[in-house]
Formats: C-alpha cells, sequence, structure tokens
C-alpha cells in the first residue's frame, strides 16, 4: 500500500485542504502530512484522517537547511520551501520506516487511487520516478519513492546551489536510480527529447503524469506570476504543446469528475494528476 505525503512548512497554504479531501474522496487512507508545529492546528477539521509528523521530530542527515546557497526571502522563502520539502520527505522516511511514498506538491491534485491505478507497477521499482519537460528540467509535482535508502542516495548528489527543478537531471545521470512519469504518449517518428519526457509510457496503459503544463493550461497560472485570467497558458519550457496535441475533456467515473486527453490521432489518455498553478484547487475538483 502506497503512503501519501504532503508537505506545509513555514507557511499555511489553504489549498491542501482542498487536495487532503480529494485524496480522501478517491479512498486513499494513509495520509501524512509533514507541518511545522505552529501550523499543526490548521489541519483540525481533518486531523482524524491523517498523520501529522512535526518538523521538529525530523532530523535530516544531508543537512540542507546548513548548506543551500537558495534564496530564503523570495516570496516568504518559496525557492527554499520548495527544495527543502524533499529533504524532510526523506528524513521522514528514514525515522519512521515508511516504504513507498507517493509525494504530491499541495496544489496537485490526483484524479485516482495509487494502489488500485499504480500499485503493480511501481510495486516491483526501486527506482524513483518523476516527471520531466524538458531535457533538463524537472518538476516534482509528483513523485514516487520506495524507500529512504534510494531517496537518500539520489539525494546525496544534490547540488545545493540549484533548486529542486534543476537537479534531478543531474542526479538522474550520476545515480541510475530515476525514471520516468511520462508526461505524453510517445508518437511514431517523434524522437529526442519528446521521447525522453514520455519514456515508460507503454507500461503506464494510456496514462499520463502532469509535470506543470496541463494544469496550467487548464487552469492558468498562479496569480503571483502573472495577474488575471490565465486559463490557456502554454508553458514555454515544456516540449509537449498540449494545445497543438489534442483536447482536454472531463468525464465523470466513480462520482469523481476526471480530465482526459484525446489525441489529435484518435487516442484517449487519462490524465492520473493535474497540477493546479492557479492555486484553484476547488475548481477542479467534485
Amino acid at each position: 500500500m502506497f503512503s501519501i505525503v504532503l508537505v506545509c512548512v513555514g507557511n499555511f497554504q489553504e489549498y491542501i485542504m482542498t487536495n487532503i479531501a480529494q485524496l480522501l474522496r478517491l479512498g486513499h487512507t494513509h495520509i501524512y502530512v509533514i507541518t511545522d508545529p505552529h501550523l499543526m492546528d490548521n489541519f483540525e477539521p481533518l486531523s482524524d484522517y491523517l498523520y501529522l509528523i512535526s518538523t521538529e521530530d525530523l532530523e535530516d542527515p544531508l543537512r540542507f537547511a546548513e548548506k543551500t546557497t537558495l534564496n530564503r526571502d523570495f516570496r516568504n522563502g518559496f525557492w527554499y520551501h520548495t527544495s527543502s520539502r524533499l529533504f524532510l520527505v526523506n528524513a521522514f522516511m528514514l525515522k519512521y520506516g515508511v516504504e513507498r511514498v507517493i509525494h504530491i506538491e499541495n496544489d496537485v491534485l490526483l484524479y485516482y487511487n495509487c494502489n488500485e491505478m499504480l500499485g503493480e507497477i511501481l510495486g516491483r521499482s526501486d527506482q524513483l520516478y518523476i516527471p520531466f519537460d524538458s531535457w533538463n528540467r524537472n518538476i516534482a509535482s509528483i513523485v514516487y519513492v520506495p524507500c529512504a535508502s534510494v531517496f537518500s542516495e539520489v539525494l546525496s548528489t544534490y547540488d545545493f546551489a540549484k533548486n529542486d527543478m534543476e537537479n534531478f537531471s543531474h542526479m538522474r545521470h550520476s545515480t541510475g536510480l530515476i525514471a520516468n512519469f511520462p508526461i505524453y504518449t510517445n508518437v511514431e517518428g517523434k524522437t529526442g527529447e519528446r521521447a525522453f519526457v514520455c519514456d515508460g509510457w507503454e507500461k503506464f496503459d494510456n496514462v499520463i503524469f502532469d509535470a506543470a503544463a496541463i494544469g496550467q493550461y487548464v487552469g492558468g497560472v498562479d496569480p503571483q506570476n502573472i495577474p488575471g485570467d490565465t486559463r490557456g497558458f502554454v508553458n514555454e519550457t515544456c516540449v509537449i504543446k498540449y494545445c497543438y496535441e489534442g483536447q482536454i475533456f472531463w468525464e465523470i467515473e466513480d462520482g469523481v469528475s476526471k480530465p482526459f486527453f484525446r489525441t489529435n490521432f484518435g487516442k484517449v489518455l487519462r490524465i492520473f494528476n493535474l497540477h493546479i498553478h492557479s492555486k484553484a484547487l476547488a475548481l477542479y475538483c467534485a
């Protein structure tokens, strides 16, 4: 059985409660939230369904806080916290012996139960899985970690001068322990960078994962980045330009409204998650 792990540190993000409600709706029962002691009261409405883990009880053997050179002031420590969460998840797994972890960012909605959809595929793997949207950039919107020993080995090669989006590419090459959550289905005749970001699509049986670009196209970007209605935004870095590849549509399955993608060549793909960059999560779950 997978454990879902979220991290909420520094600042409370109210939309995490919508995220958790969606996880519960999908039938997840092992949900951990790593958070600061002063933020714990915010989770009281759903505390009966969560395992709350205090950051004060975790010790990071890789000492991210001491080594990082990331800016701790920009947007209340945005870059610092987005990278530190990886080391907190590792410290949590080490201390409590939790394995088979799915870690998602707080603005990432799932649309399927991980045990039902991913159990047979990831249960046989000893690699970490993460989506890449180009040769050199990953988005840690959804991460699978088989065990703490694998995560520790991967993070031991972390470049503390770079943020989380810049690190996994070189860690993939240096460790050989990272595989892809494919962001699209491979198309015959397409090679190189497109093939890379789609790597592994065949074993997930027409299921794709959103790094960021699908959620940005559907719901727009963070209003702190661009104010106003930015729905239809096309991510400039992602090698897959979904607006040219086909059409996103929604259907209700098992009482849950879920997104799908119909390609221009007629294949229907299940979208496992959406990275709701705009933070308006409540608009995209029902």
